[in-house]
């Protein structure tokens, strides 16, 4: 078998029960062969085996690899290690609880090609699946074609990073995620309005799983509230350190610090702040980040101090 010019890469993590569904629904595509991955992030349950069993059937036209990583890595460091290991030119995402309709790698490989190649992400629109399976209504998200980075800085669009393609060059150009990289489907857009541009197809490809290991709990304790404001914190704190970075690579850096700079200090700050105690401490944290507004740093304080941040 030749070798394949578009990978698609199907990641997973503890999806034991629902993991089988969308592996089969990847090597079910009737598209050119695709160089099929299918990836556990160290699964505590059973996925990987899931994956092992699917693959000991598959007869079909793709070339399937199913692997798994030694330790849980994370969705970004996930990634680097797919993205470094392929060598196909156009990359297509799935998730371990999503369903790829039959059409959707040949409907993406004909919108890319219909570029001449020279867009850098391809996405669609999706279906809201809940979790039983059960179908509900059609995900609209926001058009990208000729969007720009400013445009993209002035409002990040509606997109579902489950529905994209990219190719392989996008992420040649930028380097690998910075360590702790989660919301890598935002950045993947902003890299692609940097470069080779993006676009939308105005068609559902992808049953959207809702919920997954990254909602939000429902019921939190105090102490869960904290742990979850600092995560949250942390996650959009890297979010920006890696959109500066490539920034940087771009030439928009004067054009990102400008958005950045100041919600950065506060994303900081706060976080800083959430991991204090006393009022004393709360009051020096505040002092120390002089880069802010003072009454909105002490407001910030004295209202963490009574609980209500």
């Amino acid at each position: 078998m030749t070798q394949p010019r578009v990978a698609f890469l199907l990641l997973a993590y503890n999806q034991a029960g629902l993991v089988k569904e969308s592996a089969l629904a990847a090597l079910a595509q009737d598209s050119e062969p695709l160089d099929i991955v299918f990836s556990d992030d160290a699964s505590t349950d059973d996925t990987f085996a899931v994956l092992q069993a699917v693959a000991t059937t598959y007869k079909g036209p793709h070339r399937l690899t199913v692997r798994r990583n030694e330790k849980n890595l994370g969705i970004g460091e996930h990634w680097n290690t797919l993205i470094a290991a392929s060598s196909c030119d156009l990359l297509i995402a799935s998730a371990g609880d999503d369903i790829s309709l039959p059409n959707r790698a040949r409907s993406l490989i004909e919108a890319w090609e219909n570029t001449q190649q020279r867009a850098d992400l391809i996405t669609s629109q999706c279906i809201h699946m809940y979790y039983d399976g059960r179908l509900g209504p059609q995900i609209h998200t926001d058009k990208l074609d000729g969007m720009t980075p400013t445009e993209w800085l002035a409002k990040q669009p509606h997109i579902v990073g489950a529905t994209h393609a990219f190719t392989r060059r996008l992420h040649q150009h930028f380097g690998p995620f910075i360590p702790g990289m989660v919301n890598e489907d935002q950045v993947t857009v902003f890299r692609a309005l940097c470069l080779g541009g993006a676009i939308t197809l105005d068609k559902a490809l992808v049953h959207y799983r809702e919920g997954g290991i990254s909602s939000k709990p429902q019921r939190l304790t105090m102490d869960e509230k904290r742990r979850w404001k600092n995560k949250k914190l942390r996650l959009e704190i890297i979010e920006a350190q890696q959109v500066l970075h490539d920034a940087r690579i771009a030439g928009h850096e004067a054009l990102v610090q400008a958005c950045y700079q100041i919600p950065l200090r506060r994303k900081t700050f706060l976080l800083d702040l959430n991991n204090q105690s006393s009022l004393l401490s709360l009051l020096r944290t505040a002092a120390q980040h002089s880069g802010l507004p003072w009454y909105w740093r002490y407001q910030k304080a004295i209202a963490a101090a009574f609980g209500r941040y």
